[in-house]
């Protein structure tokens, strides 16, 4: 019953917010399932580590598929979203927490960044929504 209240909260949450908090959305998911990655990696469950890198690979293909190809960023940002699609991948082959951390390392500021411009608050201070975090 929790869950279904759960994703019911997300949905109106997403539904509510705007593109660029959307996409702030879209990284908190993305940073909590490489998290969830981590955990499943320490104590050997590789179902588990499967499950959260495939959904951070659909998170990563969702932001792809939101850039607007006539902006510059989305030049930038393009091969950026394939680098860390492709890493997705090979971390989840060769179940690699280096890998992992690495994207964790990449994603982090970036999320920050946009928290940044959408919500004016300092960029040092931003954390990741934790009920957000499953869009």
């Amino acid at each position: 019953m929790q869950a279904v209240g759960y994703g019911a909260y997300q949905r109106v949450q997403v539904e509510t917010s705007s593109p660029g908090e959307v996409i702030v959305l879209l990284y908190d998911a993305l940073l909590k399932n490489l998290n969830r990655a981590l955990v499943a990696l320490e104590t050997d469950d590789p179902a588990k580590v499967s499950e959260a890198l495939t959904r951070a690979q659909e998170i990563t293909l969702e932001l792809r598929t939101s850039l607007d190809a006539e902006a510059e960023l989305a030049e930038q940002l393009l091969p950026l979203y394939t680098y860390v699609f492709r890493s997705l991948i090979t971390a989840n082959v060769n179940k690699d927490a280096d890998v992992i951390r690495e994207l964790e390392a990449l994603i982090t500021p970036m999320r920050n960044a946009w928290a940044f411009a959408v919500r004016g608050t300092s960029p040092g201070a931003v954390t990741p929504q934790s009920e957000a975090a499953d869009v």
